[in-house]
């Protein structure tokens, strides 16, 4: 559908709509419409959840969330704006007066202000006293991944009487499930990192047959070669490290620090890239080696306490969609983390069970946390997520890491999940 604007007072600009009723729709791009989401799903999910309605702020660019749902088409908006969607009747653009020709169109009535007492006087004629609104924030900023609204900004929104809920739900159903495009991405990006880590561990195993030794250095740097192959980017070089380097879940070698690989080395990979176009979903996974044929016993023993750990949190997923029952982020996580601590590692186990994955490598959807935060999000079908537990000793380290994509069906893996070490003939 298509809006244009009428006419109206100094301070109150209507946008109005084609059709009857009370249904609002905004689809990014193709009709010139900057929201990134369909109205009618939003307000149906805000009656649902029974919220009177979902506030969208900004200043500056600080709400990551904001620009995500709102493409400002490359103008920088550098007073504070407002964009409320109720859960019933017509959203209100609030922004101020120098900003009225930078900001593009949006459905519903625009609403501008020039001092900050009529900013305060227009955001009480949007606020109803005693209503229920969600906003980019996450009490005791337990989810920092959609908390994006200041202190003063929150206090601001509460004098009005407003009670103020956390925007994270909303963010993860609209701005966090794949559809077939991305996910038809994500499959083509891990099927990549799947063979470029065979091809890493394989090199490896040349390098110490003929020269005895080869850098952590020269491996990354040939998996970014790899990645630049295959028309892929990445937020960071691959992590390649060797014994007590691996113990440091976010080690990567450079060229002026980097340690040699030789025989009777533990060795770890860590790759994450995505395709280099818009839209595309990263993939993410790590496997762990040894250069020879007879690893230590106690590195056998870590990896297969984190190999188990890995699978008893897909295994808690897959029950509960047989079961027909919903499984909260941190669960997950509290299932992996039990088994390791069972085992007697848990002291070494000491970062979250794994992340969302999208756009970003660290996306906005529920995280496998139990331990940094408590993610109590539901997994639903149309996400994608890492497990990765790791257990990390002084002298060695290791991580097993899968990518989840929850499915109607259930829960899948589009690569094959390590069963056991590499070993390298040398």
């Amino acid at each position: 559908m298509m809006y244009i604007t009428n006419g109206g007072t100094t301070n109150d600009r209507s946008l109005s709509r084609t059709g009857v009723g009370t249904e609002f729709y905004a689809n990014g791009g193709g009709n010139g419409m900057s929201l990134q989401l369909n109205l009618r799903d939003v307000q149906k999910y805000l009656q649902q959840q029974k919220l009177d309605g979902w506030l969208i702020y900004d200043f500056a660019g600080l709400n990551k969330v904001a620009l995500e749902i709102i493409d400002l088409g490359g103008h920088f908006i550098s007073r504070r704006w407002f964009y409320y969607i109720p859960a019933q009747g017509e959203p209100v653009l609030l922004l101020h007066k120098i900003e009225t020709t930078n900001f593009p169109a949006i459905a519903g009535k625009q609403v501008t202000y020039a001092g900050r007492h009529e900013l305060v006087a227009r955001l009480g004629d949007i606020i109803r006293k005693g209503s229920r609104i969600a906003m980019e924030y996450s009490p005791e900023n337990a989810i920092p991944t959609v908390s994006y609204v200041d202190a003063g900004t929150f206090e601001l929104i509460r004098q009005f009487g407003a009670e103020i809920v956390s925007s994270a739900n909303l963010v993860q159903y609209f701005t966090c499930r794949l559809d077939d495009e991305g996910l038809a991405s994500h499959k083509r990006a891990v099927t990549a990192l799947y063979d470029i880590q065979a091809e890493a561990f394989q090199l490896i195993e040349s390098k110490l047959k003929s020269d005895g030794k080869v850098s952590e250095y020269a491996i990354q740097q040939f998996i970014t070669g790899r990645f630049r192959e295959h028309g892929f980017v990445s937020n960071s070089e691959p992590i390649v490290a060797r014994n007590g380097n691996a113990s440091n879940p976010h080690y990567s070698p450079s060229a002026q620090v980097t340690d040699i690989i030789r025989p009777g080395d533990c060795i770890l990979i860590d790759l994450w890239a995505k395709e280099d176009k818009p839209g595309a979903i990263y993939g993410d996974i790590t496997w762990c080696g040894f250069a020879g044929q007879n690893p230590p016993e106690q590195y056998v023993e870590i990896w297969t306490v984190a190999r188990d750990a890995r699978e008893a949190g897909l295994a808690l997923l897959q029950q509960a969609h047989d079961q027909g029952k919903t499984v909260q982020a941190f669960e997950i996580d509290a299932a992996v983390r039990a088994h390791i601590t069972e085992k007697g590692y848990g002291e070494y186990f000491f970062h979250r069970t794994g992340h969302s994955i999208g756009e970003d490598d660290h996306g906005k959807g529920a995280n496998i946390d139990d331990y940094e935060s408590r993610d109590l999000r539901d997994i639903i079908p149309g996400l994608l997520f890492s497990i990765e537990p790791g257990i990390y000793l002084p002298d060695f380290g290791i991580r097993t890491e899968i990518d989840v994509y929850y499915d109607t069906d259930g829960p899948k893996v589009f690569t094959p999940r390590q069963t056991d070490l590499i070993l390298m003939d040398i």
